[in-house]
């Protein structure tokens, strides 16, 4: 065979290899592109496996601006427990940003369910995220945080349709971090889609 056409090989190979990748984040990154910003009532049940054994009840405000703000605003429940569930809701990005803020690898598509290694391309506490995603609805189906420290986070989701958008109405998770081990059931309903949302209300306090 010759350089070109080995050359020509090795191009339609990797472009074979990409295509499904490609194909699955476009339509992901396509789904909700008129939602803007939302905020929703968020309701969790939180058990903490580790000491002080807690369960707790949580309620309060999931508010998200594009592209990359999210914060959780408890106004009930434990405030221990409710600032690390918050931590989770941080490293939360939509997958219209992960090629802006990862190395993404497509690890396997069955043709039902993808499978993707996220790295962030800026270090910091996560060390990758394994994500499944539903080929047909286009949506993460759930999400494993893997931590420095040794630790992990787990999130299942499920979803409803509000008009033309696809969102959240319920997830299961799992917690481990050295002294922290919960499991957490939550609902999220009450949606207000594309509300005006100041930059403020994101800070840090």
């Amino acid at each position: 065979m010759s350089r070109s056409w080995t050359m020509l090989a090795l191009v339609l190979a990797v472009e074979l290899a990409t295509a499904p990748q490609a194909d699955v984040l476009n339509r992901m990154a396509a789904v909700n592109s008129d939602l803007h910003s939302f905020s929703a009532t968020l309701r969790a049940h939180v058990t903490m496996k580790s000491f002080p054994f807690l369960s707790a009840d949580l309620v309060g405000t999931y508010y998200y601006k594009e592209p990359d703000k999210t914060k959780v605003v408890f106004n009930s429940g434990v405030p221990l427990v409710a600032s690390q569930f918050n931590k989770l809701y941080a490293h939360i990005e939509s997958p219209s940003r992960w090629r802006e803020v990862y190395n993404v690898t497509l690890l396997s598509d069955d043709g039902i369910t993808s499978k993707f290694r996220l790295v962030p391309r800026k270090h910091g506490n996560v060390d990758r995220i394994e994500v499944a995603a539903d080929d047909k609805a286009a949506t993460v189906t759930s999400m494993r945080w893997e931590y420095g420290n040794g630790g992990y986070a787990e999130m299942i989701n499920r979803y409803t349709r509000i008009g033309n958008d696809l969102v959240v109405e319920s997830q299961k998770g799992h917690v481990e971090e050295p002294g922290y081990v919960a499991d957490l059931n939550s609902t999220i309903d009450d949606y207000r889609i594309n509300p005006s949302l100041p930059d403020s209300l994101f800070v840090d306090r």
